[in-house]
């Protein structure tokens, strides 16, 4: 499944429980191989994460994304959108929200080998 916006697009992978959604936005070429994944373990988390949370017939929508690709609030709406029209619940009512653009500084890695 993809996203796209305008000119923008990547890939998502959706996650269901229950009446809950978490949307996983990547760049699927940049996913590793089987192969790779022997040879050196580094897993990039993507562009970022949306959480529909169903509370009752209402819910709370939150996440973050990675502000050197969601660089816009009009693209963030868009991803914000893309997630409320998967659920059920969100159709018909409005929706809180709090989604953080955040920018990536460091990391903390390990591949089995140090």
């Amino acid at each position: 499944m993809k996203f796209e916006y305008q000119s923008f697009s990547c890939d998502v992978d959706l996650f269901y429980r229950n009446n809950d959604i978490i949307v996983r936005f990547y760049d699927s070429y940049q996913e590793q191989s089987e192969e790779e994944i022997r040879d050196l373990v580094i897993v990039s988390p993507g562009y970022g994460y949306l959480l529909f949370k169903a509370k009752g017939e209402v819910g709370l929508l939150s996440g973050f994304l990675d502000e050197s690709i969601f660089f816009s609030d009009d693209l963030v709406e868009a991803a914000i959108e893309f997630i409320e029209k998967l659920s059920l619940i969100a159709k018909n009512v409005c929706i809180p929200h709090h989604v953080d653009r955040v920018k990536l500084t460091s990391y903390v890695e390990y591949n089995g080998e140090y």
